[in-house]
């Protein structure tokens, strides 16, 4: 049972104890992985039935913009870090100024809510993104006039999205015409959200470079080929298509991003591979979907090392342990049913490392990941597919072709 804890000040005999802002699957996976090291974990969660609150009863109650639950989260660790982005910037941004651990801290995490600033902050130093403009609220120009004025410089179809608050496909809109942009730009101004527009990217496919840092060391995980169905993580290969050079790049990409931010922690670079370039399309300041491949295949998982390096320990090897490892995403059956009472079926796949996060089944949502090791793309994939599908998911028909003609 959860049992809701108070704001009481910390013990100052207890090991060091992490708080996480939000309480899912990812902060869920991070207790995990606390827990073999002894450390431990307290939630700022708002809802008590949320996937992470199973696994401790340190949990407090509240939205992750609750000024007085953030200050008796604080009290009760030693460092903040976070499950999500929908955080309130300005407000932690008080927590830092008075003196509480906020990792990866308030200037990384801007890159990763704020879309505007992530790439006119990497435009700045050089590391390339899609062309794009930031459409200007103010109302001196309407925003479909902006759009209809970029389109006819840079030519159509667009791409417009939410600076902030999107996430698994939600406020990212692709537009083929001005009527199409005129409809999405209508709700942007009766709602207040801000957009910015760039150029359609003929992709020739995602990748992600996952990086960790603390002051005095940064790695990079072996770089993955990742497949989006809209705007949703479906897959996840490691090498997959990512050559050694392609990797070279984009670790490169990553590990300098790090570094101008001074984040702290995990993070992921999604990046779009376009003919002989690399645009970087997505920064996530925490441990990413892109990333649960390490749990199993690598030497040291992206939970474990977070947790090290927000705790300025030493970070571990990340290594790959097998020459190919697949992961594919589970989702809510069509019928309703909760993958959970197929498990027997998934686990009966050889190699399959089934991981379900315990929220609630519904069609269409995230419900967990498979993850299989081994010496061969093709029998590795399959095999997390087999499992997958043992556990109601049903494989896309984009995915069904070879991966040559995607």
């Amino acid at each position: 049972m959860t049992e809701t804890v108070d704001g009481s000040g910390p013990n100052k005999n207890r090991p060091r104890a992490v708080g996480i802002v939000g309480a899912g699957q990812l902060a869920r996976m991070t207790i995990e992985a606390a827990a073999a090291l002894a450390i431990p974990v307290v939630l700022l969660a708002e809802d008590p039935t949320e996937s992470a609150t199973e696994l401790t009863s340190r949990v407090l109650l509240g939205s992750a913009t609750d000024a007085g639950q953030l200050w008796a989260l604080a009290a009760r660790c030693d460092v903040m870090t976070f499950d999500h982005e929908h955080v309130d910037l300005e407000m932690l941004s008080t927590f830092e100024n008075a003196g509480v651990a906020v990792r990866p801290g308030v200037k990384a995490m801007r890159l990763g809510v704020d879309k505007a600033h992530m790439r006119s902050t990497l435009t700045a130093v050089g590391i390339p993104v899609p062309t794009h403009a930031i459409l200007d609220p103010s109302g001196a120009t309407p925003l479909i006039k902006q759009v209809a004025a970029f389109g006819a410089a840079r030519g159509w179809p667009l791409v417009l999205k939410a600076c902030r608050g999107g996430y698994d496909g939600k406020g990212v809109w692709p537009v083929t015409d001005l009527a199409e942009a005129a409809a999405v730009c209508a709700g942007a101004e009766a709602t207040g959200v801000p957009l910015l527009v760039e150029t359609h990217v003929a992709i020739d496919f995602e990748l992600s470079a996952l990086v960790v840092r603390r002051p005095a060391e940064t790695l990079t995980w072996p770089v993955v080929e990742t497949t989006q169905l809209d705007g949703v993580c479906r897959e996840v290969l490691m090498p997959g298509r990512v050559t050694p050079e392609l990797a070279a790049r984009a670790q490169a990409i990553a590990v300098k991003i790090a570094e101008t931010i001074d984040s702290v922690g995990v993070m992921a670079v999604e990046m779009f591979a376009s003919q002989d370039a690399l645009l970087v399309n997505e920064v996530a300041l925490r441990p990413h979907n892109s990333g649960h491949w390490t749990i199993e295949g690598a030497s040291t998982s992206q939970f474990e090392n977070h947790l090290r390096a927000i705790l300025d320990l030493p970070l571990g090897a990340i290594d790959a342990r097998a020459r190919h490892v697949a992961t594919v995403n589970v989702f809510g059956p069509a019928d309703g049913s909760d993958p959970a009472t197929r498990l027997e079926a998934a686990l009966g796949v050889p190699g399959a490392h089934v991981h379900l996060y315990g929220k609630e089944s519904r069609p269409g949502r995230k419900l967990g990941h498979v993850t299989v090791c081994g010496d061969d793309e093709v029998d590795v994939k399959n095999r997390a597919w087999h499992a997958a599908r043992e556990l109601g998911t049903t494989i896309p028909e984009q995915l069904l072709r070879p991966a040559a003609t995607r």
